[in-house]
């Protein structure tokens, strides 16, 4: 019994020994691994402050220049990991980490791919400065102000008071109309005339109206032009620009060059007249 103890006692020590002189041969590496990890770390919030300095000056949208170098400074982390863990001799651990990563990559790409596809979409057009928040857009049948730009989607407060998110893939691969760049839109509304009527007279009056009554950009053209012979009428056309570029604005534009029209014709005894319809009786009655 004696001797057993002292065989286990014995056992014991040695094992300690051999823990003990692997311990001692690793610590090195240990330490090693460590310091590299911590460097790894320490730059990675150096690469996420610069970075992100220089994101906020190119980009529109803070969110996306937090997000991106936040993004950056983990793969850095991720790098000084893997570095780490090769320094210690896991080489399979390093591999098994590579491999679990790019098969859960892949499985959340194909799960994720709407999601990618949007958040890439916002970093191309927040880059390229398309549009910003504040701006006048129309998209996708979509009109309105944008009041937030985020990695998904594009936030638009329509003109009825609802808002609407569009994913950001949808912008980019849709036509994008931005009234706010050029800080202008142009008015367009089309009119008819009697037949008996002296075309140069009604250029003359219609020109006349809206110059007087209208607020409109008088660096544009104001255009008044004739189009066609209608079932009842001479059509017209009258464009001309105005410098607010919301919906309200421009349906109150309309509205006076309509009121303009309408009031300066009565005055020149101009007719607009009524759908005309000719029916031919059987029997000629």
């Amino acid at each position: 019994m004696l001797l057993q103890v002292v065989s286990e006692t014995e056992k014991s020590l040695q094992d300690f020994n051999n823990s003990w002189d692997q311990f001692a041969i690793m610590l090195p590496r240990v330490l090693i691994a460590l310091a590299i990890f911590i460097i790894f770390i320490l730059f990675s919030k150096l690469v996420r402050k610069i970075f992100l300095k220089l994101l906020k000056k190119r980009l529109n949208n803070p969110a996306v220049a937090t997000i991106s170098a936040g993004f950056l400074s983990i793969v850095f982390v991720f790098i000084g990991l893997f570095f780490a863990l090769d320094v210690l001799g896991l080489d399979k651990t390093v591999s098994s980490l590579l491999a679990g990563a790019g098969i859960l990559g892949l499985a959340l790409g194909l799960a994720l791919q709407d999601t990618l596809t949007s958040a890439v979409a916002g970093i191309v057009m927040t880059t390229r400065k398309a549009y910003k928040v504040g701006d006048y857009v129309e998209s996708g049948g979509y009109e309105g102000t944008i009041l937030e730009i985020n990695l998904r989607n594009t936030t638009i407060l329509q003109n009825s008071g609802t808002q609407v998110k569009i994913p950001n893939r949808n912008v980019l691969n849709n036509p994008l109309q931005n009234f706010s760049i050029t800080g202008e839109r142009r008015v367009e509304l089309t009119v008819g005339v009697h037949y008996k009527e002296k075309l140069e007279l009604v250029e003359k009056v219609t020109r006349s109206a809206i110059e007087t009554n209208v607020q409109y950009n008088k660096r544009r053209p104001l255009e008044v032009y004739f189009t066609g012979f209608g079932d009842s009428s001479i059509d017209l056309v009258v464009r001309f620009w105005i410098t607010r570029v919301r919906q309200a604005d421009y349906y109150k534009a309309q509205s006076e060059a309509i009121l303009a029209i309408r009031n300066a014709y009565r005055d020149s005894d101009i007719t607009i007249p009524f759908p005309i319809r000719t029916i031919e009786m059987a029997g000629g009655k």
